[in-house]
């Protein structure tokens, strides 16, 4: 057997003059360079985003899990299979490739012995990776079409170039093979299977073939590399950038425009005004490199809870229809909107050429079927933030265009006349003296101020869950106590509805009278009020501790202020609402709360963690009954059939609302119950305590059943 540590290969053999290849290396980097750079002022001609850049160590950790782990990518199996094999292949014909060029142009010697018997099998096994990676592409995309997925001729050119790249180099690598001979033939095993067609070629046309071949290869590595910032290769450098260059703020925290000041300031133009996305111009440079960075792969679709019902909305569409319009050549040349220090564009100039969004990229009604329930960023891999540019493009649509669904615009403006979306505002301090809560008064000193939130403050059946946090909290002890009527709506439908005028002036005048306590953690059982005061109160000067009931309960078993000794046997599953979830990242307390439950079996849905499907609920849909497709929650409430459950537990009373709907459509009323979380817990502690509770929670339910009707008349999603 020949001796290893002696194993090389002739490097650019039969190649002659080699100057050629350093030319179109250099066209190729030239051709690549310019394309980088237009590519750069493309995302620069943005709006500025409004958001100083720091944290650079955290964006290198994200940038570096995303690319060397390949997380997002992975989520979704077979694309995050074949994506890696091809990834990772082409990563290590790189480093070979690398390592081959050190040793052809400065003259070192690491292209041999042992290096070459690793390095040689690495890049044989690497170029049969690819080719599966690609099949299995071609397969899914070509045989198997999923409904999420599109193909266009940029598809068929990517999958056909990558492959060629391969195929040609394998060609080669046979011919020569067959012409010069190699003393070490099991180590290149394709390229020797791919030698056998040319077995007996003769020197002269073997040397003449490999020579086309080898400058085949050439001319298609060099085109791959020049083609990448002008073809569905830009993903290459979009994809990480987004990645590098995405937004470290909670997800809940969407960017502020203080409306108050723009319109009292001294050179208020009222003619100029805007608010939101409503043209082309108006995109940030984040929401251009956005656009850029997305490769159509459909995760976001196949999430989408929206998408899934069958409702005109996708969130793909929502990002494709920005890229088509923006790369429509009507912007002005040269009207840089000073995304990095450039001067911003002239409305008067550059709007009349810029299309609309709405309109053109997809028509009115297309934004108004997502429920902001953040599942398509969740599984996005170049980190696209669909959701803030869904809501600009809503604030513009009811502030700047004055065009609102007909049960949103109602929901508005009851909210704005009563300072919450259900009923009059007296209604929510009589049900309070019921339940018999202290009221925290400016300048008091509370351990816990408990915020209810007004769909449990106004539902009689959202009120139980109000009454047993309350006892819950006297079990544990604190010292707590309620707003009263200084609790109105925390303004989250107006902000999600795009009634930014609204929800700031709600959020500043709530700011202050919550200031005016003292109190060390604010406690809520509404994820919607949770990430309103946690994230967005902040940018009004509101920074609070904020903590959810779940958490709250976790807390108080695990430190042993509460203990759970009384259960019966049901198989559970645990609906995790956007807002808590994705939001928040709240997904293990209330499992482990549950898991706490005597006679509790906790299973999971199909949809569940970071992947759970939206109730149907969000994004103001809690009010508005867009009948179109199939409704989200009654698919909800199918996977917790499908799962083998009795009981539905959740931590928010919209999502209870939503899927008690739907149990009671599908007619499982006696299979399926849907429960809070702190009820459940109420239900479990030791008998002695239940039983003192028991007078107490009998009057506050019999007290609140006379709002029932006004409750169920303010929900038309019911």
């Amino acid at each position: 057997m020949p001796d290893l540590s002696q194993a090389a290969r002739p490097i650019m053999w039969n190649i002659s003059p080699a100057w050629p290849m350093y030319v179109l290396f250099l066209a190729a980097l030239a051709i690549f360079g310019w394309g980088v750079y237009q590519r750069v002022q493309f995302w620069r001609r943005g709006r500025p985003r409004g958001e100083k850049f720091s944290a650079w160590g955290q964006r290198l950790k994200l940038l570096l899990g995303e690319l060397i782990f390949q997380k997002r990518v992975r989520n979704s199996r077979l694309p995050g299979f074949f994506h890696s094999l091809i990834f990772y292949s082409f990563v290590v014909l790189a480093g070979v490739t690398a390592v081959v060029a050190l040793d052809y142009d400065f003259g070192t010697t690491l292209f041999r012995g042992w290096l070459y018997v690793f390095l040689t099998l690495a890049a044989e096994l690497a170029g049969v990776l690819i080719l599966v990676g690609v099949s299995i592409a071609a397969w899914r995309r070509y045989v198997r079409k999923p409904k999420t997925l599109e193909t266009g001729p940029a598809d068929s050119f990517a999958l056909a170039l990558i492959a060629l790249l391969v195929l040609t180099g394998f060609v080669t690598e046979g011919l020569r093979m067959a012409t010069l001979g190699d003393p070490w033939p099991w180590l290149s095993p394709v390229g020797l299977l791919f030698s056998l067609p040319w077995r007996g070629i003769s020197p002269e046309d073997g040397s003449a073939m490999h020579r086309v071949l080898w400058w085949t290869h050439t001319v298609f590595a060099m085109g791959w590399i020049a083609s990448i910032p002008y073809t569905k290769f830009v993903h290459l450098l979009a994809l990480p950038t987004d990645v590098f260059l995405q937004k470290l703020k909670p997800r809940g925290e969407l960017a502020r425009v203080d409306i108050e000041a723009m319109m009292t300031a001294d050179d208020f133009d009222e003619a100029n005004f805007r608010v939101g996305i409503e043209r082309t111009t108006d995109l940030t440079w984040k929401q251009r490199l956005d656009a850029d960075a997305c490769i159509s792969c459909g995760r976001c679709d196949e999430i989408c809870p929206s998408t899934q019902a069958g409702h005109p909305f996708s969130p793909r569409r929502l990002i494709a229809g920005q890229k088509e319009l923006l790369h429509t050549p009507r912007v002005p040349a040269g009207s840089n909107g000073g995304g990095n220090g450039g001067e911003a564009p002239k409305p008067d100039a550059a709007a009349p050429e810029a299309p609309c969004l709405v309109g053109n990229a997809f028509d009115q009604d297309f934004i108004w079927f997502c429920r902001t329930c953040t599942a398509c960023m969740e599984v996005c891999p170049a980190a696209i933030e669909h959701v803030d540019t869904l809501m600009e493009l809503r604030r513009n649509e009811v502030l700047i265009q004055g065009r609102v669904p007909a049960e949103a615009a109602r929901t508005l403006k009851m909210l704005e006349a009563n300072g919450n979306p259900f009923g009059l505002q007296e209604d929510r301090v009589t049900w309070l003296e019921q339940l018999g809560a202290r009221v925290v008064g400016p300048g008091d000193d509370v351990d816990i101020i408990y915020w209810i939130g007004c769909c449990t403050s106004f539902d009689p059946n959202k009120q139980k869950i109000a009454a047993d946090v309350c006892r819950l909290l006297d079990r544990c002890g604190f010292d707590w106590g309620v707003l009263g009527a200084d609790e109105t709506c925390c303004g989250d439908p107006a902000r999600v509805m795009g009634e930014e005028r609204l929800f700031q002036e709600i959020a500043k005048a709530q700011v202050e009278r919550i200031k005016q306590r003292k109190f060390r953690v604010m406690l809520t059982s509404c994820p919607h009020c949770y990430n309103v005061l946690k994230n967005e109160y902040r940018q009004f000067g509101g920074d609070f501790n904020v903590v959810h009931h779940s958490e709250f309960l976790h807390e108080a078993l695990w430190s042993g202020e509460l203990r759970l000794e009384r259960g019966t046997p049901r198989r559970i599953v645990y609906h995790d609402p956007c807002y808590l979830g994705r939001y928040q990242k709240v997904y293990d307390s209330p499992r482990e709360v549950l898991r706490a439950i005597p006679g509790a079996t906790v299973l999971e849905m199909r949809n569940h963690h970071e992947k759970s499907l939206c109730c149907g609920g969000g994004g103001g849909h809690y009010w508005m009954d867009l009948k179109v497709g199939e409704r989200i929650n009654n698919l909800r409430v199918r996977q917790a059939a499908e799962a083998g459950a009795d009981t539905i537990v959740t931590g928010c009373a919209y999502c209870k609302q939503m899927l008690e709907d739907s149990v009671k459509l599908a007619d499982l009323d006696d299979r399926l119950q849907v429960i809070d979380l702190a009820t459940l817990v109420m239900q479990s502690l030791p008998q002695r305590t239940a039983d003192a509770e028991a007078g107490a929670e009998a009057k506050a339910s019999a007290d609140s059943t006379a709002g029932a009707a006004q409750a169920d008349a303010t929900h038309p999603s019911a």
